[in-house]
């Protein structure tokens, strides 16, 4: 049971190359520490091009303060990870070790051997991003996705593999990317060291939400972090055996205001309508491009944004190029105007009115052009079961009550209150006179009432 196995872990890796001598600023955390051998990742070309991808794409162009990067974020991500898997030690530690035994590449030191991956999967989880991030993903990784990309990097002997099992041990590449995106059939013992790089109350989440805000100037993704992280603890169930984080009842405030922070930071930054216009700009940008420029993972981690700029600049100067109308869009900042919104807590019929909106106004208005950016799906809050929605695609979150265990999804009442998805969906228009906007966005409220 949770509290009743303290155990202090050993901090590094035997070995003065894994020693936390080296340290840099950073403007959430303070301080964060590292060791030589996770000096020649960080210097790596590999993860140095992070430098060089802002984390929220063309967020800047409507929170100038968004100019941030992937490479900062990995380097807190991986402080959070260290501070997660140490607090669950405090309590768990016996029981981690007992449960990392059984995995063979983690046998010779399992908490020192656990703790160094999990710090790397969370330091290396961004790094086969392409250019802008999430906004070109679907171009630069069609068929796939950046986090697959990560995983080849993570496996290739001569990019980065060969240097996590030779300065940190044998089966150490497998190990950090079975962390990041695990195959069916991964080991389940390391299952919790997978939900502190990403899950419910993760690192990744909780480092990009303190600092997005941050740059971005709002408040909005801001919580109470280090009390949410003094109330986690492990949870062994007696079934499976498997190890999985909880979380004490004195912290459900916390976690509260963590699933708070995603709601607004996802419904006023992540999704706000200029950031989906923009971003759709990037991807018709792309797709303008003859696509075997970035046909291999080779070619992929070739792009950064300042070389995606520099192709923008020369595309918007050119009008004879067939990229020039989306780059000159980006770059001289004239971009369409929502004409009509969705509700966040909208339904697939509010889809179907909306599109039915589109096709209407496009055939009284032929002058103008219009964008429809209608997801056919939600977009993902959370994924805590609640006590009204067991359908088994929801995740029981443990809540550790004087070492009881019950569901976090029953207690919280800001949990039973929120749903886990919300709904985000747009019509723009190419107009830039304000009379003229309003007519249209006037009778777009017209036609979805006569629709409905």
């Amino acid at each position: 049971m949770p509290g009743n196995s303290n155990y202090r872990q050993p901090d590094f890796l035997d070995g003065s190359d894994h020693k936390p001598i080296h340290r840099i600023r950073c403007a959430v955390h303070g301080f964060i520490h590292y060791s030589s051998a996770e000096r020649l990742i960080i210097d790596h070309w590999i993860f140095r091009r992070l430098r060089y991808i802002r984390q929220l794409a063309l967020t800047e162009l409507i929170y100038p303060g968004a100019s941030h990067t992937r490479f900062e974020h990995s380097l807190g991500v991986m402080e959070m990870a260290t501070r997660i898997f140490d607090r669950l030690a405090e309590d768990n530690g016996a029981q981690m070790e007992e449960v990392f035994q059984g995995v063979e590449v983690l046998r010779e030191a399992p908490i020192a051997r656990a703790r160094q991956a999990c710090r790397l999967a969370a330091l290396l989880h961004d790094t086969g991003h392409s250019c802008f991030s999430h906004a070109a993903e679907s171009v630069f990784h069609e068929g796939s996705d950046h986090e697959s990309l990560t995983v080849s990097i993570l496996k290739t002997p001569e990019l980065l593999g060969d240097l996590l099992n030779n300065h940190y041990f044998e089966g150490c590449a497998e190990l950090t990317a079975s962390l990041i995106k695990p195959a069916p059939g991964e080991i389940p013992q390391v299952q919790i060291l997978r939900d502190i790089v990403s899950g419910q109350v993760d690192a990744d989440r909780s480092d990009y939400l303190l600092r997005d805000s941050h740059h971005c100037g709002v408040d909005y993704g801001r919580f109470d972090h280090r009390r949410l992280i003094e109330c986690l603890t492990g949870w062994q169930d007696e079934g499976s055996g498997e190890l999985v984080i909880g979380i004490k009842r004195d912290g459900i405030h916390s976690f509260e205001s963590l699933i708070l922070a995603r709601y607004q930071m996802n419904t006023q930054v992540y999704y706000h309508r200029l950031r989906r216009i923009y971003d759709y700009y990037l991807e018709q940008f792309f797709r303008s491009l003859d696509q075997s420029r970035f046909d291999s993972p080779e070619k992929v981690l070739e792009w950064n944004d300042i070389k995606a700029m520099q192709e923008l600049f020369s595309a918007a100067a050119d009008q004879a190029l067939p990229d020039h109308k989306w780059a000159d869009r980006i770059v001289n900042r004239r971009h369409h105007r929502d004409v009509l919104s969705l509700d966040e807590g909208d339904g697939p019929q509010a889809v179907r009115r909306a599109g039915k909106v589109l096709e209407k106004i496009k055939e009284e208005f032929p002058d103008i052009d219009f964008i429809g950016d209608l997801p056919d799906q939600p977009f993902s809050i959370h994924k805590i079961a609640r006590d009204d929605d067991r359908d088994g695609k929801l995740i029981d979150f443990p809540l550790l009550d004087r070492e009881r265990k019950t569901s976090l999804g029953e207690r919280s009442q800001i949990l039973k209150a929120l749903p886990p998805t919300f709904r985000v969906g747009y019509i723009f228009a190419d107009v830039d006179n304000k009379q003229k906007r309003d007519e249209i966005a006037n009778r777009c409220r017209v036609l979805r009432n006569e629709f409905s």
